[in-house]
């Protein structure tokens, strides 16, 4: 089959070869993958990055469905033809703190399908028995009135999810900013919107306005241009002076961490998403004035996938709407070109059999 590997640290040491078809054992489950999306740490890794998370060679794409295609004879609860899922873990330890408290993704051993090992950008993909025995919902399966397309893309919907409702004291009619108009930060703003908020405002760049009428179709009620706006003027008249309750910083530059400092409200909180390797320049001490708290965040958990599944069946989440351009795997450079340059928003590449 042909598949998309990463076989090297280095940058561009990605090509497409022609590999095996996993083998499983008997408590394993072979995935006919029908659609995987393109992630942002996709792109990383082809440029050399997350080398601690790595495990070459291996085949990339963590975002993926399709359709069971084998089982183990030890396999219980799935059946060959169910429409799946995967929350793509590969490997936990199962011992640790947050395994015992099924935070799965916080394994400081964990190993992610589509990076650790074998991924999705393939005809099939291999779901290890190990994970299958270890953690309860390692799959989820497919509403029938869901795409595999909008399945695949789930993976980074519940990030958001989990960031906006879980990581945060939120409540209906409060007002939420969220920095950043990639697919984080627009699964945010519909997870704002479905949360409830009040206004739900979205800040890009001027060079955003595609993404800013995706933003606007899926619930952003104001859209900030902050290369030309005045950030924090705008949200003073947005939120009557208040400031917002939350924000999500998916963005991740200091620069936005101090406006996010700057336009919640008293007591209110920050979500942070984004990376930023640079050292913060500018003092923390108003988020002691303000009694602002900041939390870190990272990936999702059962609650995460199970509520943004049974939204999206509900129709409440427009995961097409997010859905840019489909190409077939052989056209992954162009793929990743695409989401490299912002000109795309989720890509969706498709196996091939030959």
């Amino acid at each position: 089959m042909k598949a998309l590997v990463k076989y090297g640290y280095g940058k561009g040491e990605t090509e497409l070869r022609d590999v095996p078809i996993p083998e499983i054992s008997d408590d394993d489950i072979l995935i006919e993958v029908k659609a995987a999306g393109i992630c942002g740490s996709d792109i990383a890794f082809d440029a050399g990055g997350h080398e601690n998370l790595l495990h070459p060679p291996v085949i990339l794409g963590h975002e993926f469905s399709g359709v069971i295609s084998k089982i183990g004879k030890n396999v219980k609860e799935w059946k060959v033809g169910d429409r799946v899922v995967s929350e793509n873990t590969g490997y936990i330890c199962n011992k640790c703190y947050a395994c015992s408290t099924a935070d799965y993704l916080a394994c400081p051993e964990r190993l992610g399908i589509g990076y650790g090992m074998d991924g999705g950008f393939a005809k099939y993909v291999k779901i290890p028995g190990e994970v299958l025995q270890k953690m309860p919902h390692p799959l989820f399966k497919i509403p029938e009135n869901v795409s595999f397309e909008e399945a695949a893309i789930f993976d980074p919907c519940c990030n958001s999810y989990k960031a906006v409702v879980q990581e945060s004291r939120f409540y209906p009619g409060e007002d939420i900013a969220v920095f950043g108009v990639g697919p984080l930060g627009l699964f945010a703003v519909q997870v704002g919107r479905v949360a409830g908020a009040a206004n739900v405002i979205s800040i890009g760049l001027s060079n955003d306005s595609e993404r800013f009428e995706v933003a606007k179709k899926v619930g952003a009620t104001h859209t900030i241009m902050a290369d030309k706006e005045d950030v924090i003027q705008r949200v003073k008249e947005i939120t009557n002076g208040e400031g917002v309750a939350l924000v999500v910083d998916c963005a991740g530059v200091s620069i936005v961490l101090k406006q996010a400092i700057e336009i919640t409200r008293n007591t209110g909180q920050i979500v942070k998403i984004g990376y930023d390797e640079n050292p913060v320049n500018f003092s923390l001490d108003p988020i002691l004035d303000k009694n602002i708290s900041i939390k870190g965040h990272f990936g999702y958990d059962y609650i995460s996938w199970k509520n943004v599944i049974k939204l999206t069946q509900k129709g409440l989440l427009d995961l097409k709407s997010m859905i840019s351009h489909k190409l077939p795997l052989s056209k992954w450079k162009e793929g990743f070109d695409l989401v490299k340059s912002q000109k795309a928003i989720k890509v969706i590449l498709y196996p091939e059999d030959n």
